[in-house]
Order: C-alpha cells, then sequence, then structure tokens
C-alpha cells in the first residue's frame, strides 16, 4: 500500500468518526427531553418572631391552600421557604393572599440587584456555541 492511500484511509476514517459522533450528538440533543420543573421558583417570607409548632403547622396548611405554591414548604424559626410554579403565580402574590389570610408581621424577601442580574444556570453559558447549536437543534426538532 503506498503513503497516498493510507493517508486517504486514515483521513476517511478520522472523517467518518467525526460524522458519527456528530450524528449521535444531534439525535441526543434533538431527543433530550425538557426539564419538567423548569418554572419551579424559590422564594422566601421572613417573619417578625420565630414559630412554635402549631403556628409552623399553621403556616404550612395556609400556604397550601395558595394555588401554585408546591407542597415543598419549609419554615425554621421565623423563616418561610416555599417552591411555586412562576407561570402559575409569583411570590409577591403568595405574600399578599398569605397576608390577607392572616394578620402577620412578616417581608417579602427580596433578592438584591446585584444577585439577580447574574445568571442562574452555572452550567450552560448562554454565549456559548454550544449553548446556540443546541438551542438551534431543539428549534428545529421540536
Amino acid at each position: 500500500m503506498t503513503t497516498k492511500r493510507k493517508l486517504k484511509i486514515a483521513v476517511g476514517s478520522v472523517l467518518g468518526t467525526v460524522l458519527l459522533l456528530f450524528v449521535v450528538l444531534v439525535a441526543h440533543i434533538a431527543t433530550a427531553k425538557p426539564l419538567e420543573n423548569a418554572t419551579i421558583q424559590v422564594s422566601r417570607i421572613d417573619f417578625d418572631k420565630p414559630f412554635d409548632d402549631i403556628s409552623a403547622m399553621d403556616i404550612k396548611e395556609k400556604m397550601h391552600r395558595i394555588p401554585g405554591v408546591k407542597s415543598d414548604i419549609l419554615v425554621k424559626r421565623n423563616v418561610v421557604v416555599y417552591f411555586h410554579d412562576n407561570k402559575i403565580t409569583d411570590s409577591e402574590k403568595v405574600y399578599h393572599q398569605l397576608m390577607m389570610m392572616g394578620h402577620y408581621n412578616a417581608q417579602r424577601f427580596v433578592v438584591p440587584a446585584n444577585l439577580a442580574k447574574q445568571s442562574v444556570c452555572p452550567v450552560m453559558d448562554q454565549n456559548s456555541t454550544y449553548y446556540k447549536f443546541s438551542e438551534t437543534v431543539h428549534h428545529i426538532f421540536n
């Protein structure tokens, strides 16, 4: 075998492997299911005094009655942390509905502006080529 023929086989093998891996990548991106909880948000309400066991259960019960609030509600000392679907409600609406259910001295925790501007996904940089490629493939196949 000549070196020219060996070079053609090597280049063909490398290109074939790259093409095969590219097809597998596109198939993987196209068949990936979107996250089920992509619209779930965590929020917090700070109260002026700590809860006892009875008032903690009362707060949880009232929070469960608010539409969009998920079942995971954490009550510790004077803080209530809860999860809600931001397509159904937002933290301000939940806060106002809870205040209407009872007379509480509390305030809604608001993230400082400098933290709110930061990206929430540490894995994907939305300016990266891989992110743009993934979005394009998702847009084509979905």
